[in-house]
């Protein structure tokens, strides 16, 4: 358009300051240089965006800066050289040359705007637009443009050439509440701004120029204009061919915004709102890993159908690296419950307990992977275990139990190696076992009346992983590596427990580095687990309702464990060294009282012949008052029926059985007796405390 003698006249103030400046005799030096003291310097350190990488590098999540502007934080080699050589070019070709103004552009659009009547080009150099953006001063007046003058040189002072430039990149306006190259790269075409082509770093270079008037995302001709515009002077300057300057003004503009990165949604949310000090927070995560997993699971997610969730988490057991953390199916999945971290979530754990079970009994010397054992009907005191398919198999081996998973032998172990003992093992782990009404542990917590997490599942199968050694999770790279010598389970435990879960039929067609796993569901069908690992990496993954309702057709074995053959499938495969021992001692070479488990309590199989003794309470015992008032009785020996005295009273029991309970008044001093059919006695004193 044709400008009036006034405009013309405005638009002649920076060319007539820059000559006067260069004469020295228009304005006041005296003005100039009060204006300059007067002049604070611009705060360098704007508020950015805090991101959250990859163990790469790769962005994972970045996070609106104060204010609620998208401000990544950008190297100068994190963008591709080509973008600043064109933008050099067409904003400030002797940027290297000057010290922050250019007298030579001065005059150049000085001349240019009164030999055409309108703005050719600007002479703001970079270092000006820089002192602009940081400064809240308009540089639309006399002192705002001798102000911005003042702190161009001051940069040019303080920062070298690269941090100048640098600090352009971070804060040019690309529209909207985008600031920053590397914010614009990822809005508009989804992608870090070193992997740019021709049109998009054009389209890049124009837009700060008039950063609303030509956001693509609402005026997209406008957007295309300016992008020629600038693809134009590029060819004439002789940067690019005819032939591209074309082919790059044809291109499509983006006429949206992409949504910025959101992988590992859960993990960076806990890590910035943890540490929001530091701009660029670094984890463990495998990106390629994490996006993979991702993907798949909210397909997964989507198959089980509406309000299902699922849940897995990578780790490497040799470092505690994290490598993928996926706490549900997206933020952005439309599934209410996306928000919930799973992985953190408290869950009934099912059968997945019973490895840890059965290696704290070969620990103890109770048992061998060949001994044999019965699965039939068995009453635990108050508690009677049923199977999961509620049939019952007869003797088999301790390892057969543990692959079929079934209840009835897993009870019996642990009824004789105490629940207490099996609790105290796994925070050991590093899992808080949160039990009904803080009542104290039972039998009923091997079949999964325990609540955990995933997280803490994933530490304890780590440290059978590790031969059972403790294992901590890291995030961040630079968490402090744990000194604890904690140990969950001995080594030589471990190695029996891992070969007696390798002998599954999926490992057997597997082969050696099919991961070794153990599969779970929670009761009314809950809660759906396989937690597996290798030599090198554990893996939990959980399926389920977050809202705990019974999910109806979920198992461990049809909705879990596919999910985490995947992930092994994702994985370099690594057998684990406890595979490639000796073979298992056979039944018959094992110690006579490993040949077979003497399930003396709950079974009715200890010998009569000799007199009853109470095994619990144990005599002269301190014990805490359970949560719901009752004492468990066990008695050994003797022979059925028997009859309990609490205090010189009848209990009421179930006399062919050798387990019972009774409920005294309060704490104290209490007198047990046990008589069997023979008038056999035994007697105990203990105390119970609040």
């Amino acid at each position: 358009m044709v400008l009036t003698v006034r405009q013309r006249l405005w638009l002649l103030v920076p060319a007539l300051l820059g000559l006067a400046l260069l004469s020295g005799g228009l304005w006041s030096l005296q003005m100039v240089h009060q204006i300059a003291r007067s002049t604070p310097p611009v705060v360098l350190e704007q508020p950015q965006s805090i991101t959250v990488v990859a163990s790469n590098g790769e962005l994972l999540r970045p996070f609106t800066s104060a204010g609620g502007y998208w401000r990544i934080p950008v190297e100068l080699d994190q963008v591709d050289p080509k973008l600043i050589t064109f933008l050099l070019a067409y904003e400030d070709r002797r940027f290297f040359d000057h010290h922050g103004i250019d007298p030579r552009a001065i005059l150049r659009a000085g001349f240019q705007l009164i030999a055409n009547g309108r703005v050719i080009s600007g002479a703001s150099t970079l270092s000006m637009q820089v002192a602009r953006l940081l400064s809240d001063e308009t540089t639309r007046t006399f002192r705002g443009k001798i102000q911005q003058i003042v702190q161009a040189r001051r940069l040019e002072a303080r920062l070298s050439k690269p941090d100048i430039l640098t600090l352009y990149l971070n804060h040019a306006p690309y529209g909207g509440n985008l600031e920053g190259v590397r914010a614009a790269s990822w809005a508009y075409f989804g992608k870090e701004p070193v992997w740019l082509n021709l049109a998009e770093i054009a389209l890049l270079v124009a837009l700060p120029q008039a950063p609303e008037t030509r956001r693509p995302d609402r005026f997209p001709e406008a957007a295309k204009a300016a992008r020629k515009t600038v693809l134009q002077r590029l060819e004439k300057g002789g940067l690019i061919s005819k032939e591209d300057a074309e082919r790059a003004a044809a291109a499509p503009i983006p006429d949206q915004r992409k949504p910025f990165p959101m992988l590992a949604p859960h993990v960076a949310q806990e890590l910035q709102s943890a540490d929001n000090a530091a701009l660029v927070i670094e984890t463990t995560i495998d990106h390629a890993l994490q996006s993979s997993l991702e993907k798949h699971i909210t397909q997964r997610s989507a198959a089980l159908g509406k309000g299902f969730s699922i849940a897995a988490l990578v780790v490497d057991h040799q470092t505690g690296y994290i490598r993928a953390s996926v706490g549900g199916p997206g933020l952005l999945s439309g599934n209410a419950a996306a928000h919930l971290n799973m992985t953190r979530a408290v869950r009934s754990p099912g059968s997945t307990l019973k490895p840890l079970i059965y290696g704290l009994g070969f620990e103890a010397g109770l048992i061998h992977p060949n001994t044999l054992i019965d699965d039939r009907p068995a009453a635990f005191a108050d508690y009677v275990p049923e199977n999961f398919n509620t049939g019952f198999h007869g003797t088999m081996s301790i390892s057969e139990a543990l692959q079929l998973s079934l209840n009835i032998p897993a009870i019996a172990v642990l009824d004789k190696i105490d629940p207490h003992r099996l609790a105290s093992r796994l925070s050991r782990a590093g899992a808080t076992p949160r039990f009904p009404n803080d009542a104290s542990p039972g039998l009923a917590m091997g079949l999964g009346g325990v609540g955990l997490t995933l997280e803490e599942l994933v530490r304890l199968y780590g440290a059978l992983a590790r031969h059972g050694a403790a294992l901590d999770l890291k995030i961040t790279p630079d968490a402090p590596i744990s000194t604890s010598a904690a140990r969950v389970l001995s080594a030589s435990a471990t190695d029996l427990l891992i070969k007696s879960m390798s002998q599954t039929s999926s490992n057997r067609q597997r082969g050696a580095v099919a991961p070794v796993y153990k599969t779970g569901t929670s009761y009314g069908y809950r809660d759906a687990w396989t937690i597996g690992f290798d030599g090198r990496h554990v893996v939990g993954v959980w399926v389920g309702r977050p809202d705990n309702a019974p999910a109806g057709h979920i198992t461990g074995a049809t909705a879990a464990l596919p999910i985490l053959l995947d992930v092994f499938a994702r994985l370099e495969g690594h057998p684990h060294p406890a595979l490639n021992g000796d073979a298992l001692v056979a039944n018959v070479d094992l110690p006579a009282h490993l040949k077979r488990f003497g399930q003396d309590t709950g079974t009715g199989t200890a010998s009569a012949s000799a007199k009853p003794v109470i095994a619990f309470p144990p005599a002269d015992a301190d014990l805490q008052l359970r949560a719901d008032g009752a004492v468990a009785l066990k008695v050994r020996g003797g022979s059925a029926p028997f009859t309990w005295l609490a205090n010189g009273r009848p209990v009421a029991s179930r006399a062919l059985r050798r387990e019972s309970s009774f409920r005294p008044s309060g704490p104290g001093f209490s007198t047990l007796t046990v008589i069997d059919a023979k008038g056999r006695t035994d007697q105990v004193r203990f105390r119970l405390t609040e």
